[in-house]
């Protein structure tokens, strides 16, 4: 007899989406909006805001009332016009529509999915267009970027066999809405007897509120034509939302744990109980999510402040699994999971912090100031220690590398694509150059890396160089991709390896390609701006008296994309005394542009004079910063010309010196990572840090023994600093008369580097 669908009744298929905002604790046009924005915000064709609108509106004619929901600089319902018998057939077979049938995809009842630009992924998507409706039907057209106009229904999960195209279609949806064809790129959708809530959340622009704080972080970044709008209001972000009687704002990205990392933090003291919103939430793609759990809030500031964060895609993605299916919180029961509760302690963590420092927790020191505090000294005491026993001092700043590893020339097979296939060859050259005093052996391999497990698939390319210091060696390579030397239908990896032979110095770069693949949506793209070299007027001290310069400023820029990167680097002074850092002086701008995957040093800036005339306005003596600011061009698809991408802001001190003594040789970072089998580890070079891991089990067990905790976390810290002079290539303390360190076999050097980390350490126990 063959076989027939089960019949479906679609209005309960729907219907859960109301009870999932009334479980979230949200109203219907709250949860609307989010959901019918979120939309909008998905269909942009890539990550840039630029023309980008979403309105939602409410129309009365003829024809009756409805709300209408339309975006404008996105892609339109792309795609064939695949019949519903067809699409059905597909699903049946568990065949899933490719991303870019944007038509066929909208048209069926659950095969959406295909959004890489917002917050959706799952969830209440188009069906919460029906449930808007008493009749359970609305009526969607789309101009699309390729110029065809189609229009369909949805009528209690009965569509059109095929949509309605051209000038059939603009006939229909006039006929059936009385409304004229869109205009714009974009898609629209004409809900049909919308629910009275919802209607008077438009008309009263209460619905306004609920746009407000889901999206206040979009709405900051919109610019010109860019726009959320209701009723063709523009929509923006209320202007006082951080004017708090105390304001905290992490100043950069920070780290919590191993692959872990918060890129904003903000919270807002209102003490008159003024704040529009409440508690801390936390953004994913620029959409508001849920509230995180708080605990030992102080009474008086309960209900009385406000804050929020976000974290980097990969800690995103992790969130985004044990989301709910409306965007409201985290699922009922996941809320122990790793990626949540790391989540929940930051803040904890933070509010804590700032509320002690703003003095609402009183009688009670922190815990992680006090210990800091505690660190910094005992960082002072081992580098006096270190200078007593005739070490080198690792200078402080800005040092330029040993020697220095870029690659150049790059050429893959279609432009701003890092997509391959079986025969096409990536072209590319590999630039050494040697800083050293001495000759120098240089040991390179290149290989392609599976980078799902990060084991060699094959060695391109292995061998020795000899460079003369300053000399510079250019090698071109080309790989030509088969399915021998790389792994079909995933990420490989170009991966350059650079030692410098009898040291271990090691530098890395890749490259990355995608073999008959695209690349995902969730591959980070960056561009990276650090200080390159800045030469003060007394070595190894960042102070600067009036009447003195600062020499060869200059910065290094890495451009981390498959895409030309145009930039302005704009330089000034500003005075790091003042809570506001006002500017002081521009000290200069240049342009350039970047090749993919390419890095460059920046000519210098001029000689930055300190006269007194016009610093003595400002301060006499104190801190000052140097901040660079990396600025888009030229537009591309990242970044709209105008936009900051990135910047670098570095402590001098004016006619005083620096606040912490000798601690300045390196940083220290704290970190609470129980699941990190480390105790403690380092960074070398310009961000030389020195991290302990007070997470760390080692650690918690001697939480009754304060003292033992002390010596325990000094021994790590002597250790590490031993180490950090290792990484950086100081060897003269691990070798003894007639054998040099870098002439040692492996098992004597650790023995020596073993040695010399108990020897210091007994040192400092008789000091």
């Amino acid at each position: 007899m063959g076989l027939t669908p089960i019949p479906q009744n679609y209005k309960r298929n729907v219907e859960w989406i109301i009870g999932a905002y009334e479980d979230a604790g949200v109203s219907f046009p709250n949860g609307f909006q989010k959901d019918a924005i979120q939309n909008a915000v998905g269909a942009r064709k890539t990550n840039n805001w630029k023309n980008w609108k979403c309105d939602i509106s409410l129309v009365v004619n003829a024809k009756g009332k409805f709300i209408v929901v339309e975006d404008s600089g996105t892609v339109g319902l792309t795609g064939k016009n695949t019949p519903t018998e067809e699409i059905n057939e597909m699903m049946a077979n568990e065949k899933e529509l490719p991303s870019e049938e944007r038509l066929s995809r909208f048209t069926s009842m659950f095969n959406s999915g295909g959004n890489t630009t917002g917050g959706g992924l799952y969830g209440a998507g188009k069906s919460v267009y029906s449930v808007a409706s008493d009749k359970y039907t609305y009526y969607f057209d789309s101009l699309r970027e390729d110029g065809k106009y189609v229009a369909n229904v949805n009528k209690r999960g009965q569509v059109e066999s095929v949509a309605y195209e051209d000038d059939d279609a603009k006939e229909y949806i006039l006929n059936k809405t009385g409304l004229d064809a869109k205009k714009t790129v974009g898609t629209r959708i004409i809900i049909v007897s919308p629910k009275k809530e919802l209607v008077d959340a438009i008309e009263s622009e209460t619905i306004i509120e609920d746009i407000q704080e889901s999206w206040w972080l979009i709405l900051e970044r919109l610019k010109g034509d860019a726009a959320i709008t209701v009723n063709g209001k523009k929509v923006t972000a209320p202007n006082d939302i951080k004017h708090g009687t105390r304001v905290y704002d992490l100043p950069s990205p920070e780290n919590y744990a191993q692959g872990y990392k918060i890129k904003h933090f903000g919270l807002y003291v209102f003490e008159d109980g003024d704040n529009k919103w409440k508690s801390i939430s936390y953004y994913r793609k620029g959409m508001k999510i849920g509230e995180i759990d708080l605990k030992e809030i102080p009474k008086k500031l309960e209900g009385k402040f406000w804050g929020y964060i976000e974290v980097d895609e990969q800690w995103e993605a992790g969130l985004s699994e044990i989301e709910d299916k409306v965007h409201f919180g985290v699922s009922k029961g996941k809320k122990k999971t790793i990626q949540y509760q790391h989540l929940k302690n930051y803040c904890n963590n933070k509010i804590k912090e700032c509320f002690t420092e703003w003095g609402y927790i009183k009688n009670k020191e922190s815990e992680d100031k006090k210990l800091k505090d505690e660190l910094k000294k005992i960082a002072e005491d081992i580098q006096n220690l270190f200078g007593k026993l005739g070490f080198e001092d690792l200078g402080k700043g800005p040092q330029k590398a040993d020697f220095d590893v870029r690659w150049q020339d790059i050429s893959y097979p279609v432009g701003n694509s890092e997509r391959v296939t079986a025969g096409d060859i990536i072209k590319f050259s590999v630039r050494i150059k040697s800083s050293y005093m001495v000759n120098k052996r240089f040991e390179y391999n290149l290989s392609v890396v599976n980078s799902q497990n990060e084991s060699i698939v094959y060695v391109i390319a292995k061998d020795n160089i000899s460079l003369e210091s300053g000399t510079v060696k250019k090698i071109d390579f080309q790989h030509r991709v088969t399915k021998d030397n790389s792994v079909q239908f995933a990420e490989n990896k170009i991966i350059l390896s650079v030692k410098v032979i009898g040291s271990g110095k090691e530098k890395r770069k890749e490259l990355p390609y995608f073999f008959d693949i695209d690349k995902p949506d969730n591959t980070r793209e960056q561009v990276k701006l650090v200080l390159h070299e800045c030469n003060f007027p007394i070595v190894n001290s960042r102070r600067v008296n009036f009447g003195e310069s600062l020499k060869n400023v200059a910065y290094l820029i890495e451009n981390k994309r498959n895409e030309q990167l145009s930039y302005r680097l704009n330089v000034s002074i500003h005075n790091g005394s003042d809570v506001t850092c006002p500017k002081i002086v521009d000290v200069g701008s240049l342009t350039g542009v970047l090749s993919p995957f390419e890095e460059a040093v920046t000519v210098p800036f001029g000689e930055i004079k300190f006269d007194a005339t016009i610093y003595e306005k400002y301060l006499t003596e104190g801190v000052l910063e140097l901040r660079a600011r990396l600025i888009a061009n030229e537009d591309d698809s990242q970044y709209e010309k105008g936009d900051k991408i990135t910047y670098y802001h570095y402590r001098i001190f004016l006619n005083s010196d620096e606040k912490h003594g000798n601690t300045d040789s390196f940083e220290i970072n704290l970190v609470k990572s129980p699941e990190n089998f480390r105790r403690s580890w380092h960074t070398p070079g310009n961000g030389r840090t020195i991290t302990l891991n007070i997470g760390h089990l080692a650690y918690s067990n001697l939480q009754d023994y304060p003292d033992i905790q002390h010596d325990y976390l000094r021994e790590l810290m002597l250790k590490e600093y031993v180490l950090l002079y290792l990484s950086e290539g100081k060897y003269d303390m691990f070798g003894e008369i007639g054998k040099e360190f870098e002439e040692l076999e492996p098992q004597e050097a650790a023995e020596r580097v073993i040695q010399k980390i108990e020897n210091v350490y007994y040192q400092s126990l008789r000091s």
